[in-house]
């Protein structure tokens, strides 16, 4: 039997009414690998999306988020972030992601400075996906244009979040819009 979107956006319903903390996150996050196997749901949600995001279910209960994102360019590396106070499971479905765990290392006692160090450096090939708790920094890099879905502990558009600057050892905070 294939494993669709509506079965999986009840899964990791339940998964979050069980254990809303890393437990149910790091189920959501195998929920998500069994679905990224569904080519169907590959080719509906996925095959098609060009650069940018769309919303594919928003758990009202849970306020969690699952998102189809694209990027038809190549070459293109992100800026290490975190998700403020969120979470994001990231699945790949088509292409290939590098992802990038960083560590702060500075003291934290300067307001816009960051100090960051690279932790590990990781790819995400089609029909996997990995967890960023809450607090995690991390950036994405995709040498080649690439589709995949994203599911966060809510909308991190209206939440506070930073961007890192390794280079230049600053942060700046990413407002709400």
């Amino acid at each position: 039997m294939t494993y669709t979107l509506d079965q999986f956006c009840a899964d990791a319903h339940d998964a979050m009414e069980k254990n809303s903390g890393n437990a149910g996150r790091n189920a959501i996050r195998g929920h998500l690998e069994k679905l990224l196997i569904n080519q169907d749901f590959v080719t509906e949600h996925l095959a098609s999306q060009g650069s940018g995001k769309t919303l594919l279910y928003h758990d009202k209960d849970f306020d969690f988020y699952v998102m189809a994102h694209g990027t038809d360019a190549g070459n293109r590396k992100g800026k290490p972030h975190d998700h403020g106070a969120s979470w994001a499971v990231y699945g790949q479905a088509i292409g290939l992601t590098n992802m990038t765990v960083w560590n702060r290392t500075d003291d934290r006692n300067q307001e816009g400075h960051a100090e960051l160090a690279e932790d590990n450096t990781f790819p995400l090939n089609p029909g996997k996906a990995a967890l960023f708790d809450t607090g995690v920094i991390h950036s994405t890099a995709h040498p080649e244009p690439a589709r995949w879905v994203r599911v966060t502990g809510t909308n991190l558009d209206t939440i506070e979040r930073h961007a890192y600057d390794p280079d230049r050892q600053v942060m700046k905070l990413m407002t709400p819009t």
